[in-house]
């Protein structure tokens, strides 16, 4: 009988590919599953006798194979026994016969390399705007690789850490294929929301195809919406389409026990309403008249976002409707993103389409420009798919805010070209890096949301380095220079060569081999590179490119006593690694000129540079060395203090991830170098920050003033005992479920609320409603209220009034869930100086130190922010946003409270408004 055909088996395992895919598909119907595996059967049944009858001839051709096999495998073990004793034979006479003529036995294969290296004439700031920090690669030697002919292709990628692996992983990637006249938007969306790896192309099959990765099981999934579900419910398990459920509470009083908890039914309702918006997109939004504008307007007017409280697939359907939408467009055109024919579409609109995902989406498949200030962004000779970008920073410090431009432009322009990230460690200087600062940059780069697609050393690349430099010798592009470094600076300043600029080529080779061993000659040297000695850029005038250090290097143990520069070896790591586009601090720009040289005397291929404005702001410090003064010293508790400007500091203070991100794409391309003020970027970070920040209330606990609420009868009356209420934790954010509320006959106010007050006055207590001032006590000594009396009067109207008032139910036993103690912080800069000058130096008398940089506010907060957790960001009312630092895990213990500054106030205590 015939063997089956490959056409058959293909059939069979495509089907089998669909079947697999339909059972795992969030959309896919029972009938659809159905049908794929009737066919599967029928397909099974037809190829069956072909198989059975092919495996047989197989079994018996394989079986004769295998021992043919063994025989084989036999021989070959006897051969290889014999050739190893007479190998040993061999190098025992030898040895025999070198110690009969009084000689030692040649050394082992690398002794002679050396065991570590150094760093040498001091590091210098790098010019791609990363200056250098580090991650935990084990101590050791690394084996010796064959330097590659300079013209070689890139070499092959340094297999990524077990760290690397928990970020990317390339064999995990999905490949979404689509038609020409049907875009992936939806599927698209969700990989980018989701952080997920998948590559989108064109192709011939109609329709959209997603091929599984075998790490997920393999196969196919077809249709833009299945795939987008599909990608949405792995980013997001427990909440596929929607955003995360809020946290449980305890059922209010008077409440069904059997009833859904209310983050449940917050969840469902996400859930229903992003399937609503999902299927409404494309249907009717497309070509909705004002009429259907109005009604998304009206839908988005309490909400920051149309189902939950972060970007979902919903958001993404409707963004890619209106780009079709003519109405949408006329609207846009006449009144631009601040219409007031559709606010809150443009409100939302206007934000989104700064969110990295949307603007990915817009510049891929909706035909996007990027716009403004936000991602006018040009990459020279970017070309999706093919666009590595590479962030390299020094394992000597901690990442601070001028190190989280370069980061998330790089991942910027990589997310928006669909192409690669590489993390590189440039620990070329053993003297300054240590391996705790490479943890910590790890660390920083997952806080900041970037997925690097590989995590490489220049550390990995030594070997080849190495033996790029000794071919740069031999071909006299390069010289090693013993001049004391004195020497060398009075050479470059007056612009004249060195004397063993034109030494042979030899001397420089036994020089170098020197500097290789590290012996005493050796480390009097360096090799310098021959450029242009004359130049009036002084980067050319033949940069150092290799140099001694005998410090051990943290990753490399003491193999190496020579080390390449950052000058030189980022060209050829950059080369070798893929990299496309570089990017660079522009206060560097001359060492661009340098770079491409040292690439043309390495001859390995160009990669572009693209030049980008540091970040500085007023009243901030980043040289690592005088941020270092403030740790040793004690001014700071460490790196991660909130007062510093590393990125862990500045995240403990609040400022989020995505606010970050937003204000770097809204500078763009700008070459700006000016100080800019702190209230921008925290007017940004409050627009994002507000619609998930739960609003609780918290009083200063000094001085509190008891209120009495007279009992009253009818239904203003106030209730005896403490009761709970459910209240949303957000009204403008009911996605963010709902939180419990006492109130009781018995509450207290602040002191300054209660100055205020009238006798006879009526006010309004917020989150109730009205109340009668009837009896104002106060200490007049002291000149404080020591205590109130009102009624109640839930009539009248909350607009009339002109004081709002925040309270909290008073402890005591008819309180069965107390207040909670809370520290409210406020933060202040290091220096209260703009910009310090080099002659400023860092002392305990400094006349440029701020001498109060912190200052803790004992408060009652509500019992409800109990349930926050560290991290988490609040809007206490009537004072402002503030972050979990320490959240509640006992009574005795108060939780703290740092205040987000929000653009207008910097710090949380103020003479409240009324």
């Amino acid at each position: 009988m015939a063997a089956p055909s490959a056409d058959g088996e293909a059939q069979l395992k495509r089907q089998a590919d669909e079947v697999r895919a339909l059972k795992s598909s969030i959309g896919a119907t029972k009938a659809e599953v159905d049908e794929a595996i009737a066919k599967l059967l029928e397909l099974k049944s037809a190829l069956e006798p072909l198989q059975k009858a092919a495996h047989a001839a197989k079994s018996s051709a394989e079986a004769e194979a295998a021992e043919a096999a063994k025989k084989a495998n036999i021989a070959k073990a006897e051969a290889d026994k014999v050739a190893a004793r007479e190998k040993k034979k061999a190098a025992a006479a030898a040895k025999s016969a070198a110690k009969a003529a009084g000689a030692d036995a040649p050394p082992a294969d690398g002794a002679a390399d050396g065991a570590g290296k150094g760093g040498g004439k001091g590091g210098k700031d790098r010019g791609d705007g990363a200056s250098k920090l580090t991650g935990g690669k084990p101590t050791g030697g690394k084996p010796p690789v064959a330097a590659p002919d300079a013209t070689s292709p890139p070499a092959p990628a340094v297999p990524p850490t077990a760290a690397a692996a928990a970020i990317g992983n390339s064999n995990r990637e999905f490949v979404v294929r689509h038609s020409a006249s049907c875009a992936p938007v939806l599927s698209f969306a969700a990989a980018k929301l989701g952080g997920l790896s998948a590559h989108f192309v064109a192709h011939a099959e109609p329709g959209v195809v997603c091929l599984i990765p075998t790490s997920h099981g393999g196969g196919r999934l077809c249709g833009d919406v299945r795939i987008a579900r599909y990608f949405a419910a792995l980013a997001h398990p427990a909440r596929a389409v929607a955003g995360p459920p809020p946290p449980a509470l305890p059922p209010a009083r008077g409440t069904d026990a059997l009833a859904p908890p209310p983050e449940l039914v917050a969840l469902a309702l996400a859930r229903a309403r992003a399937d609503e918006w999902l299927e409404r997109a494309d249907a009717e939004l497309r070509t909705a008249g004002a009429a259907g504008l109005a009604e998304l307007d009206r839908a988005l007017a309490m909400r920051t976002y149309l189902a939950g409280p972060e970007p979902s697939l919903a958001d993404a359907a409707v963004f890619a409707a209106l780009s079709a939408n003519g109405e949408w467009a006329r609207a846009k055109g006449a009144a631009g993103d601040k219409g007031a024919e559709y606010a809150h579409v443009s409100r939302w609109h206007a934000h989104v389409s700064a969110l990295p995902a949307f603007s990915a989406l817009e510049l891929s498949f909706l035909g996007g420009k990027a716009k403004g200030g936000s991602f006018e962004i040009d990459l020279p000779g970017a070309e999706r798919g093919k666009v590595v970008m590479r962030f390299a920073p020094e394992p000597s410090g901690f990442l601070h805010i001028g190190h989280a431009k370069a980061a998330l432009l790089s991942d910027h322009f990589a997310t928006q070209f669909d192409g690669t990230l590489i993390l590189r460690y440039d620990d070329t200087n053993p003297s300054k890096e240590k391996g705790e600062y490479e943890a910590a940059i790890l660390a920083d780069v997952c806080r900041l949301g970037l997925r690097p697609n590989r995590i490489t050393h220049t550390s990995d690349y030594f070997e080849q380095l190495i033996g790029a430099q000794r071919a740069m010798i031999e071909r006299g592009d390069a010289y090693v220079d013993p001049s004391p470094a004195e020497v060398q600076q009075k050479g470059r300043f007056a612009r004249q060569p060195s004397f063993y600029r034109d030494a042979p080529v030899a001397e420089s080779l036994r020089l170098f081999d020197a500097m290789l061993a590290g012996t005493e000659e050796g480390r009097q040297c360096c090799v310098r590179a021959k450029m242009d000695y004359a130049s009036e850029n002084g980067t050319l005038r033949d940069p150092t490119t290799f140099r001694c250090n005998m410090t051990p290097h943290h990753s490399t143990g003491e193999r190496y006593k020579a080390y390449p520069t950052y000058d030189f070896a980022c060209p050829w790591v950059d080369a070798h690694e893929g990299v496309t586009h570089a990017l660079r601090d522009r206060q560097y720009k001359d060492r661009d000129a340098q770079y491409h040289r040292m690439a043309e005397l390495l001859r390995v291929r160009r990669v572009e540079l693209w030049s980008f404005s540091r970040m500085n702001f007023k009243m901030c410090l980043l040289s690592k060395r005088k941020l270092q003064w403030f740790v040793d010293e004690g001014r700071v508790t460490g790196w991660d203090d909130e007062r510093m400007p590393t990125i862990q500091g500045l995240l403990r203070r609040g400022l989020s991830v995505e606010g970050l991100r937003h204000f770097i794409l809204l500078q763009g391309a700008s070459l700006n170098g000016n100080l800019m003020d702190w209230d921008k970027i925290w007017a940004e970070n409050r627009k994002l920050i507000d619609a998930r920040a739960k609003r609780f209330t918290a009083l200063t606990a000094h001085n509190l003033v008891h209120l009495e609420l007279e009992r009253a009868d009818g239904a203003d009356a106030p209730p005896l005992c403490a009761e709970a209420r459910s209240l949303p934790a957000h009204k403008k954010a009911p996605e963010l479920g709902m939180k419990l509320k006492w109130y009781s006959s018995s509450l207290l106010l602040d002191q300054t609320d209660a100055a205020l007050i009238a006798d006879g006055e009526e006010v309004t207590l917020m989150d109730w409603g009205n109340a009668i001032v009837t009896q104002i006590t106060r200490d007049t000594a002291a000149g404080s209220v020591t205590r109130l009396r009102a009624r109640l009067h839930l009539a009248g109207d909350v607009k009339a009034t002109k004081k709002k008032l925040t309270w909290l139910c008073a402890d005591g036993p008819q309180m069965p869930m107390p207040n909670v103690r809370v520290e409210l912080v406020d933060i202040d800069h290091l220096i209260c100086k703009d910009s310090l000058e080099e002659d400023d130096a860092l002392s305990a008398d400094a006349p440029f130190l701020n001498k109060c940089t912190k200052e803790t506010h004992a408060a009652l907060a509500e019992p409800g922010v109990r349930t926050l957790q560290r991290g988490e960001t609040l809007q206490v009312e009537r004072r402002g946003y503030y972050i979990v630092d320490r959240p509640y895990t006992r009574p005795a213990d108060p939780m703290r409270l740092i205040f987000v500054p929000d653009g207008k106030n910097m710090y949380g205590y103020r003479k409240p408004q009324l």
